[in-house]
């Protein structure tokens, strides 16, 4: 995705918590919009930190698209501040710290549900390897005992 699209996704969660602070929403109410600017903050930081794709039709130069990962960065970062502030002054900084901590949380049991799975995964594909060298070995062992009765039979 591309650091303009990233920013226009922050801005308009951003004016999301504005408008629901303003309307006195609750902080659950505002949850999807937290989320959203969270996660275009992460997904520009991420993006800045890669290298940019080499494309053939593109007529950007690479000047270009750093400078607008940087600006798209630091505008979805001020923007996430910003919403901090508002957060801050309507709700209290404790509310700000619980959230945080169940970001945190949520984050880690997110990983650890990854790691699970992909262990699963490879659990999975293991019992597959193992089930599958086991049938070729047997149908191996059958088709030598069919060779050796075709042969004592036909004796």
């Amino acid at each position: 995705m591309d650091p303009l699209t990233l920013l226009a996704a922050a801005q308009a969660a951003y004016s999301g918590i504005q408008a629901g602070i303003a309307a006195g929403k609750e902080i659950q109410s505002m949850a999807a919009d937290l989320s959203e600017l969270w996660g275009s903050v992460a997904r520009l930081t991420h993006l800045s930190a890669e290298n940019p794709p080499s494309s053939v039709f593109s007529t950007k130069s690479a000047e270009q698209m750093a400078i607008e990962r940087y600006t798209a960065k630091a505008e979805a970062h001020e923007l996430a501040l910003k919403a901090k502030n508002l957060f801050v002054g309507h709700y209290g900084l404790a509310a700000w710290d619980q959230i945080q901590r169940e970001v945190i949380n949520i984050r880690k049991e997110i990983e650890r549900q990854k790691y699970e799975e992909e262990k699963r995964n490879a659990e999975t594909i293991e019992n597959i390897k193992e089930t599958a060298i086991v049938s070729i070995i047997v149908l191996f062992l059958l088709s030598i005992m069919l060779g050796v009765g075709v042969i004592l039979l036909g004796s």
